[in-house]
C-alpha cells in the first residue's frame, strides 16, 4: 500500500498499547478524555495489539478500529 501523503510504500505492523486510545474533535481538554471518543479500550491482562500501517518518512500511521 502507498502513502496517502507522500506515495512512499508503508511498513505493515502493529500500534501496542496498555491504555486506550480516544478521539477528539478539538485540543482542548488535555487532561481528561471526557467527550472524546473511545478508539480502542484498555488492556487489562496484557497489551493491545491493533494492525497498522506506518510511513517512515510522513511519520504518518494509519489503522481501523471498532
Amino acid at each position: 500500500m502507498k502513502c496517502p501523503e507522500c506515495s512512499n510504500e508503508v511498513k505493515q505492523g502493529y500500534i501496542s498499547s496498555s491504555r486506550r486510545i480516544c478521539w477528539s474533535d478539538s485540543a482542548d481538554s488535555a487532561f481528561s478524555t471526557y467527550g472524546s471518543e473511545e478508539l480502542t479500550k484498555d488492556a487489562f491482562f496484557k497489551v493491545g495489539k491493533i494492525p497498522a500501517l506506518r510511513c517512515e518518512k510522513c511519520n504518518i500511521v494509519i489503522f481501523k478500529y471498532n
